[in-house]
């Protein structure tokens, strides 16, 4: 979990593997798990985070906010925690709350990249290529027409795109006239690109294989709304 640098407990966190194991098949059982461990474990943070978690789950995101709020309050820097709170906030249209989790979460996330060394050259290297891969396999119509459409990297979106409201953990972003919009007189001469959240990307997906297949569904996602699809669509075409 990111944010939180308090010293492990092999036992809280064998208890949390096992919530979170139960929790796929059983969700009731384990929040009771969940509940006889905050026992032993009280006002600890990762247990009010599991906690908002499966209250979600089962009783919707208003159920799950307290615990998300009480972890927040308990540490800080717990930047899953802070993430989850903003989504809540964002569900119940308190826009302007939501904002200023999302932006210490992008505080926090950048600050931890340096930590870890995440995003090194290495890193960077392997996403261009795969994203290369990707593009190289679109049909020869369809690409022709992506020519004008750079795919740049950056770490993780801009303060300025998540004071507006843009997702800090988002692994991509299409900006710019879409393939309607480049062969339209109109708005021929407006920037479009293509960009991918590298940060992001590693972050959530560390294991390789895992990685490669989100490179792939994140492009095709973003290429998808240059040829004017709309989530829905993403959705049905299994780009969400």
């Amino acid at each position: 979990m990111r944010g939180l640098n308090n010293f492990a407990d092999p036992n809280l966190d064998a208890l949390l593997d096992e919530v979170y194991g139960l929790a796929e098949d059983d969700p009731e059982a384990a929040l009771t798990m969940l509940e006889d461990g905050s026992v032993t474990w009280p006002d600890q943070p990762e247990l009010l985070f599991a906690r908002g978690e499966l209250e979600w789950t089962l009783h919707g995101p208003e159920a799950a906010e307290p615990h998300y709020r009480q972890a927040v309050a308990l540490a800080p820097e717990f930047a899953d925690a802070r993430y989850a709170l903003g989504e809540i906030l964002g569900l119940l249209g308190e826009e302007q709350a939501m904002v200023v989790e999302n932006l210490e979460v992008l505080r926090l996330d950048t600050e931890a990249d340096i930590g870890e060394g995440l995003g090194s050259p290495e890193d960077q290297r392997f996403i261009a290529q795969v994203a290369e891969d990707v593009l190289a396999a679109i049909p020869e119509e369809f690409r022709a027409r992506l020519n004008n459409v750079p795919v740049v990297l950056e770490a993780r979106p801009s303060t300025a795109l998540v004071r507006d409201g843009f997702d800090p953990r988002a692994l991509g972003l299409f900006e710019g006239a879409d393939d309607l919009g480049q062969r339209s007189q109109a708005t021929q001469d407006s920037p479009t690109r293509i960009v991918l959240f590298f940060a992001n990307l590693l972050a959530s997906f560390p294991d390789e294989d895992a990685l490669r297949e989100e490179i792939e569904v994140t492009i095709l996602h973003e290429i998808g709304h240059f040829f004017g699809l709309d989530e829905q669509d993403m959705e049905r075409l299994g780009l969400e």
